[in-house]
């Protein structure tokens, strides 16, 4: 009976063991509230471009880089025209720009399309460069850019 006992005890520690991290998730995709959005994929693709980019100057492969970056300017343009989770607080397609926005909402997505605007223009001053030296130095002031730019504006799902 003792044996029963132990293995049926053994058999839920696991199945609680098992359930809890996928719980976890589940917990923090509630609390967000979003689960994906075009700006956060967008953000992805840039994030992604950027590694690509990355590997390419590694490579001295100019065909790779001259490819990527393209792709980067053309992602950042796009994600200037949308609107970060934080500032909305209106009905309807979220990311989408809207007139529903609140003076200070307008403020804050003014400031966002300014961070972005100045990070196109870094990405166009990596594509017009051919010394490693300042590209590397460009791509220092994006990864500086992209922590000012998500320490104001990325969705904080930590609370």
């Amino acid at each position: 009976m003792s044996i029963i006992k132990s293995k049926l005890a053994f058999t839920l520690l696991g199945a609680l063991l098992f359930t809890q991290p996928t719980s976890l998730v589940f917990a923090h995709a509630d609390h967000c509230g979003i689960k994906e959005t075009t700006l956060g994929d967008t953000m992805k693709y840039i994030k992604s471009e950027l590694r690509a980019y990355n590997k390419g100057l590694k490579a001295d492969d100019k065909a790779e880089m001259q490819e990527h970056i393209n792709e980067l300017i053309m992602l950042s343009g796009k994600a200037e025209a949308l609107i970060p989770v934080v500032i909305e607080d209106m009905d309807g397609e979220h990311g989408q720009a809207s007139s529903k926005l609140t003076e200070q909402q307008k403020q804050q997505y003014g400031q966002y399309q300014q961070q972005i605007s100045e990070m196109t223009n870094t990405f166009k001053k990596i594509q017009v460069s051919s010394d490693s030296a300042e590209i590397s130095a460009l791509l220092e002031k994006v990864n500086q850019q992209k922590k000012q730019g998500h320490k104001a504006f990325r969705q904080n799902c930590s609370k």
